[in-house]
């Protein structure tokens, strides 16, 4: 699968050049057990000018697709590039973010070690996953994002404490209410 061969290879460019990041999105999500199809591999990292020459240089590879401008650009002040296997279609999207970015890096910092398609990376936390995915959410009013919530909360004990804390600088605070009082109706696993 083509979408696995471009994880694998930025996830190990990633690990080798020591960038902390984390898998977030429709991956993050499927690895907590909400299984959906995506085209694509979400992650986001926080880069030092140490580490960004020697993931860039660990990226580029001829099987894949990488455009160098945009990703030495996005390396040194953040913004995104992507990952291409041309020979698949595989991508993996990447977001670099300020160190500075507080919500990015708690989230780094709570990731856990698990697999995602059978990689070995760093996944955002089921809660993470569900405060940035209300935070998409604010935006598109997607239902596919509030799906994913729901079915996050549903199974997982969630640090509700952490949850409020983050929802409330977020600005995510009544989609969240919302989301909790959904699942605690339905008798689902949300509590603490």
């Amino acid at each position: 699968m083509g979408l696995v061969a471009a994880f694998r290879h930025v996830a190990t460019a990633l690990e080798a050049a020591a960038v902390d990041y984390v898998v977030v999105g429709s991956a993050a999500a499927a690895a907590w057990g909400v299984i959906r199809s995506t085209r694509d591999i979400d992650l986001v990292m926080v880069v030092t000018e140490g580490s960004a020459a020697a993931l860039l240089e660990g990226l580029i590879d001829a099987d894949f697709y990488v455009p160098v401008n945009a990703a030495a650009e996005a390396l040194a002040g953040g913004g995104s590039f992507n990952v291409l296997h041309p020979a698949t279609g595989g991508k993996v999207d990447v977001f670099v973010c300020p160190a500075n970015d507080q919500f990015e890096v708690q989230r780094i910092a709570r990731r856990v070690r698990m697999e995602v398609f059978g990689v070995g990376s760093w996944v955002a936390t089921p809660e993470d996953v569900v405060l940035s995915k209300l935070r998409w959410r604010l935006e598109s009013q997607s239902d596919v994002q509030w799906r994913d919530c729901v079915e996050l909360a549903a199974v997982h004990t969630l640090d509700r404490r952490h949850l409020r804390v983050w929802a409330e600088r977020l600005g995510i605070t009544p989609d969240l209410d919302a989301l909790l009082d959904q699942v605690d109706t339905a008798g689902g696993g949300a509590t603490s």
